[in-house]
């Protein structure tokens, strides 16, 4: 089996992937188009993943491809081949399946992919998500809260032991 940094999504795979995040992620990711850049995205993610959660993910994306073909609203057509309704409406039956591995693959699917999206700097821009400003915000308000405590906290670790031999010669731990 292949190692992990080896992963690259084959070719099936990856317009599955695009389809998925048209339905998936909000209208504002094909006007910025970011798309391919999701897409790329989720491949990092399984590059990332255990070789069994892999293995997992990529059973599940066959099988959703290729069940597509079973509908008879769209008979014979892979499900990465799909124009946006009909992909939006077959997801969303895998999505509100009552067989749990449906349900489950499209619960995980969707949210590595809104989680790939909203990865993106332009979607985070675009949302007016800026964590840096919150982080930095956070650490003025802790250091002007709890300076003053660190202060003195790191003073007494520091400071000379002010009852220098009252236990004894000083012990270290050895085992027995």
């Amino acid at each position: 089996m292949a190692d992990l940094a080896d992963y690259t999504h084959p070719k099936p795979v990856r317009q599955l992937l695009q389809s998925l995040a048209r339905v998936v992620c909000p209208s504002r990711a094909q006007e910025l188009d970011l798309i391919d850049d999701i897409v790329d995205h989720v491949e990092l993610s399984i590059r990332a993943s255990p070789t069994g959660v892999r293995a997992a993910l990529l059973a599940g994306i066959s099988g959703y491809e290729v069940a597509a073909m079973a509908y008879p609203s769209h008979l014979g057509t892979r499900a990465s081949k799909l124009d946006d309704e009909q992909a939006r409406k077959y997801f969303d039956s895998w999505f509100h399946s009552k067989l749990p591995p449906q349900h489950e693959f499209a619960k995980g699917i969707k949210s590595l992919i809104a989680l790939s999206c909203y990865e993106q700097p332009a979607m985070m821009a675009d949302i007016g998500y800026t964590p840096q400003e919150w982080i930095d915000k956070s650490i003025r308000y802790r250091l002007q809260t709890y300076d003053a405590a660190i202060a003195k906290r790191e003073a007494d670790i520091l400071a000379p032991d002010p009852l220098p031999g009252v236990l004894g010669p000083a012990r270290t731990y050895a085992p027995e």
